[in-house]
This record gives structure tokens, sequence and C-alpha cells, in this order.
């Protein structure tokens, strides 16, 4: 028979994850549009006068950051910059630098030092190792001498830095990459710097146990079904007749089709029942679910009825119920994969449903197929915007996908039937190339 019970599992503590994202008025940089990864992150450290970026006003989010630029950031972030009367005497740090007082500063409070031959290389890259430590010492947090387990497949729990690691993945401010590795000896970038500063003065400031994954994540608005939701910049959105499909590709593992799940793969596909008949929510629950061997969970989230359906004999799916205040019922089906990045995956599949809201007044969409048309040519070229332009249009399919490219990413062509026409996209940098008519890739 099927069982309703009311208990927790990693697809249904969904409460409280949901908070107000930094709005700024306008973009700071040139470089970090808005609706990108970066974006929030920058402008809160903008506003709070911890970076100012380049005299061309750019950011440059993908340059790797060095240990001087570092530490200037984590100074200011943390309240600890200020005059100093350390001495130093490091042979590549003089007092006409830049950076010279900062050094003095992060010495006299044992943030950095030198290195054994006496140098401070200033210039030197920063990897995400030495980033959390630094980072975490200036912020003087409550870290755990040891851990238990490996925080990550490539992290030791002996290892140096196991604690710094442990305590940001716990806290949500770093994510793993795509294969479930932290890669923690890589040089960081500008952007992911500013991410992690960002994460962690955000938790401070609003008093939270961790970040929110969801806070900065793109919303999709479905035109005419009265429902918003979030997705990571990492998805992809799809359209797929009468059902929205949010997707996390697994590259690694070579994966072209959203239609099964790879390793470290997950769908969340999102449909609307008209629920014509008027079945009361947990009728309606029952109805659909086939399995005899199924747990179902009922609650309230976000103020709408909710239920979520797990199946012990296949845990690597869920199915998730949202009755709208239209009495229409929000079903999500959600599967992920067995591979090292589960919990992440996993994680970020229970951001997206706590995301869910009824959007009252649904746009519609736009009718027109030239006014359309021409709203989408608006964000040719326009860096980071490009999926945007994708969402305007609801019925674009994936025909074809160049994995090398133009040299800074995969190229994906989505086709529309509806308008007929053929999107080049850009998939690393979220740009839209190029917009053809007809059904076609020779552009």
């Amino acid at each position: 028979m099927k069982t309703k019970l009311f208990f927790s599992v990693w697809s249904v503590v969904l409460v409280g994850i949901v908070a107000l994202p930094f709005v700024a008025q306008a973009a700071s940089f040139t470089d970090v549009a808005e609706n990108t990864v970066n974006y929030n992150a920058v402008e809160y450290l903008k506003a709070k006068g911890v970076v100012s970026g380049y005299p061309d006003g750019s950011f440059q989010p993908e340059k790797t950051i060095n240990r001087a630029e570092a530490l200037k950031i984590i100074l200011l972030a943390s309240g600890l910059n200020g005059d100093s009367t350390q001495t130093i005497d490091f042979p590549d740090v003089h007092p006409e630098d830049w950076f010279y007082n900062y050094v003095r500063r992060g010495v006299e409070k044992s943030i950095v030092r030198g290195y054994d031959d006496g140098t401070f290389k200033p210039a030197n890259n920063i990897n995400l190792a030495e980033s959390l430590k630094i980072i975490l010492l200036s912020f003087a947090l409550d870290l755990p001498d040891s851990v238990q387990n490996d925080p990550y497949p490539d992290v030791p729990k002996t290892i140096w830095y196991a604690n710094y690691a442990e305590y940001a993945r716990a806290k949500q401010i770093v994510w793993s990459q795509d294969n479930g590795d932290l890669s923690a000896g890589r040089d960081i970038k500008r952007g992911e710097f500013a991410q992690i500063i960002y994460r962690l003065m955000y938790i401070k400031e609003k008093n939270l146990d961790v970040f929110p994954l969801s806070t900065d994540w793109p919303t999709y608005t479905h035109p005419n079904e009265h429902y918003s939701v979030k997705y990571p910049f990492s998805w992809q959105k799809l359209e797929a007749s009468i059902h929205t499909v949010f997707w996390k590709q697994d590259t690694g593992n070579f994966q072209v089709n959203f239609a099964r799940v790879f390793p470290n793969a997950a769908t969340v596909v999102i449909s609307i029942d008209p629920n014509n008949d008027r079945l009361a929510f947990q009728d309606f629950v029952d109805q659909h679910n086939p399995s005899t061997s199924s747990v179902t969970q009922t609650m309230t989230l976000n103020d709408y009825p909710f239920a979520v359906i797990s199946h012990p004999d296949n845990p690597n799916i869920v199915d998730y119920f949202f009755e709208l205040p239209n009495k229409t019922i929000l079903i999500a089906y959600a599967e992920v994969g067995n591979g090292p990045n589960r919990p992440q995956l996993q994680e970020e599949i229970r951001n997206v449903i706590g995301s869910v809201r009824y959007n009252e007044n649904a746009p519609g969409g736009v009718t027109d197929k030239d006014s359309l048309l021409a709203k989408v040519r608006e964000y040719i070229l326009v860096q980071g915007q490009g999926q945007v332009a994708l969402d305007l249009i609801d019925d674009e399919l994936i025909i074809e996908t160049d994995t090398i490219g133009i040299g800074t990413g995969p190229v994906d062509y989505y086709y529309s039937a509806k308008n007929d026409v053929t999107l080049k996209f850009e998939r690393t940098s979220a740009t839209l190339l190029a917009l053809s008519n007809g059904k076609n890739t020779a552009f």
C-alpha cells in the first residue's frame, strides 16, 4: 500500500531556503552584466567599498587573482584594514608599493606570511585552498580543529586545508566542480574569490546559518501558467511541449540529452495540470502516485499545499506537487545521478523546488512574432544576457551542439518551430551570438 509519513528526507526540508537578493541600480562594471553568475556578489562588494575594479571600468571576473590583490580585498571585507606599524623585511615588498601597508597589516594579524626564502611574492597567483585559509582566518570564524570525513572526494580529511574546506562546504560558500571535486589546488579567479567573500559577508549580515543558494539565481516566469521558479546558472532551461525542463548536463561523461540521467546530471521537469475535476489536493496526489512502495509527505510550502513523494526502490527520483491559488497543480519530477556530485545536485534541486512561486499576473508572452524576435535581437552579442533572450522563446529545443565552439566554449543551436528561427548560443559566457531564419546551423 502507499504510505503517508511525516519525516525529513533530502528533498523535503525546504522552508526558508530562498532569500531576497541584493538589488543594485545598474551594473557597476562593463563586464559583469545583470543576470550573470557574479553580478550580485560584485555589486554587493562594490557597494561595501571592498572592490573597485580596473580603470577601464571592468572587473575581469575570469582573471586570476594574485596574493597582493587578494589580501587587500580580504582586509577591506573583514574590517581589518588600517594603518600598521608592523615591521616587515620582504625584499619584494617596498614602501612605495600600493600593497605595502596591506602586507604589513596582514602579517600583523597573522593572516599571511612569507615564503621560506624570505620573499612575499605579491604577484603570485593564489589557489583556492590558500584563499579559503586566509579568508576564514581574517573573519575569525569558529573552525573545526579536525574533520571526521573527507569533505570532498579529492580532499582527504587529513590534508592541511580539510577544516577550511569542510567549513566552506557546510556554509555553502564554495561549490564543487561538476565531477564532485573541489580542485583546491587550482588558481582562483576574481569572480569566484568575490563570491566567497560576498557569501561570508551575506551570512553574517543576514544572521544565517548557511548561504541560500538560490539568492542570486535567474528567475524563469512561465508566460502562461502562473508560476515562476529559480534555477542555477550552470543548469539549462529547455521547453519540451507543455513541459519546462531544467537540466544539469553531465559534460564530463559526454551527456548530450536530458532524457536519461547520467552520473553527475540532474533534471527537474515542471508541468501544470489544470485539475479539471477539482480533486482535493490529497486525492490528486494519491491519484498521481502509481507506486505501492512510495512514501508521501504533505505540508505547506510558500503558503501553498505541498506534497513530496519519495521512492525507496529508486531514491534517485522524487515527485513534488504544489496546489497553486488558481487550483491548478504544479508537478515537478526530479531525478539525480549517482555520481560524486550527487550531494551538490540534491541541494540544488532542493533550492529549485523551494523557489516555486505563484504568479497571479502571468504576462502571457509576446504574441506578435515580429515584436518578439525584435526583442530577442536586442540581446545579440550582449555578454551574459543570452539566457534572457532564450527565456523569451517558449518552444526552443537544442538541435545541435558544437562542443569545440568558437574558442571560448561550446555553442548550442536552439530552434523555435513556432517562430521558425534558430538561435546560436555560446554556453560558457551565456551570450546569444546570432539569430537565423529557418532551421539551420550554418551561420
